[in-house]
C-alpha cells in the first residue's frame, strides 16, 4: 500500500485527486476538516427567500375567486371512428 498526502478545496461536493494517481486503482479516502463547516441558512430566513415569498404572496392579490376556481372536468371526449 502506498500513501500520499495532499491538500485540496472541494467544489460542488467533489475533490480533484493528483494526476499521479492512475485510473482504476482502489483508493481509501480520509476527509479531515480544519474547522466546523458553517451551517447553511434555510431559504426562508435569507433576504432572498423573504423577497421571493413576498412576491409570490402579491401575485394573487388582484385575482378573484372566479379566477382561482378550477375548471370543471368533463373527462375525455369519446372519439368517433370511421367505420
Amino acid at each position: 500500500m502506498q500513501a500520499i498526502e495532499f491538500e485540496t478545496i472541494a467544489h460542488g461536493h467533489t475533490i480533484r485527486i493528483p494526476d499521479s494517481v492512475p485510473d482504476g486503482v482502489q483508493l481509501r479516502v480520509l476527509v479531515l476538516l480544519d474547522a466546523t463547516p458553517p451551517t447553511p441558512t434555510p431559504p426562508d430566513d435569507s433576504p432572498e427567500g423573504q423577497a421571493l415569498k413576498a412576491l409570490l404572496m402579491s401575485l394573487s392579490e388582484a385575482l378573484s375567486d372566479e379566477d382561482l376556481a378550477r375548471p370543471k372536468d368533463f373527462g375525455r371526449e369519446i372519439p368517433e371512428w370511421d367505420t
